[in-house]
């Protein structure tokens, strides 16, 4: 009777795990938005002095570009922008961006955030990464 048992789920567990793979491949089709529009940064550095920032780093962007602006809260200190990459699609990039800080965010307990992020075809802010500006004096 054990043996009867044990084979019944045993079979159960192979049904189970079987009807996954399908589940698997149609998550892996080129359908998905997100694959072709991803963007990754690397060995960003932010420097800031007086009321100026400097962000250098390395990014690789399958589109091409990505966006970034500038965000104290809820306030926008500086619109969204588009960065258009000069070489090749999907290949690591140098890139530069500086700005001003409004002497407004100075008088805020929040920090200014940086945000750098790809769009779906749709407009959907998409892998977003968030960096803060220490402004204190």
């Amino acid at each position: 009777m054990k043996k009867i048992l044990f084979a019944a789920v045993f079979l159960l567990i192979l049904v189970g795990c079987g009807n996954d793979s399908e589940s698997n491949e149609e998550a892996n089709t080129p359908d998905n938005t997100e694959e072709t529009h991803t963007v990754v940064f690397r060995n960003l550095d932010l420097q800031t002095e007086a009321n100026t920032y400097i962000l250098a780093g390395e990014v690789r962007a399958e589109d091409g570009q990505f966006y970034y602006q500038l965000e104290q809260g809820e306030e926008e200190l500086h619109p969204e922008t588009v960065y258009e990459l000069e070489g090749e699609p999907g290949v690591w990039e140098d890139i530069e961006i500086s700005g001003e800080i409004p002497a407004s965010a100075f008088d805020s307990e929040e920090a200014p955030i940086l945000t750098l992020y790809s769009k779906s075809p749709e407009g959907q802010a998409l892998h977003p990464n968030f960096i803060p500006i220490d402004i204190a004096e």
